[in-house]
């Protein structure tokens, strides 16, 4: 994690980490905060992460939860479920719990644009590769 001139981390978007990381931490929000049977996010968390923020839907908005971006306006060919981790570059990790499915993406600004244009492509092939999970 990135850190200020004093030295306090600075979490809302300045964490390096490899794509498998990545990933590691979007199954800890897809599997509710337990790994490996261990609780590590407090109950209730990713439910509030994922649940989409008043002030937003009553701006018209509704695209973002408790720090995380939501797919509740239906932009993105994925379910409404769906909730992301937005970074820099293009980077992202999607966390959609009715495809039981986390995807990771890294980016960078050189190509930003088009990354993300094939991120919604991959976005459509996968929703009709990987059932809808029906627990």
């Amino acid at each position: 994690m990135e850190t200020d001139p004093y030295g306090n981390f600075l979490t809302q978007g300045y964490e390096f980490a490899s794509a498998r990381d990545w990933a590691r931490l979007g199954n800890l929000y897809l599997q509710d905060g337990v790994w490996n049977g261990e609780r590590i996010l407090p109950e209730g968390f990713t439910k509030f992460v994922s649940t989409l923020a008043e002030p937003w839907v009553a701006d018209g908005r509704p695209i973002y939860g408790g720090l995380f971006w939501i797919n509740g306006d239906g932009r993105l060919p994925i379910p409404k479920d769906a909730y992301m981790m937005l970074g820099a570059g293009g980077q992202s990790v999607t966390i959609i719990p009715s495809h039981d499915l986390v995807i990771v993406r890294l980016g960078h600004y050189k190509g930003q644009q088009a990354g993300g244009r094939a991120l919604d492509k991959a976005y459509t092939l996968l929703m009709e590769a990987i059932p809808e999970n029906k627990k």
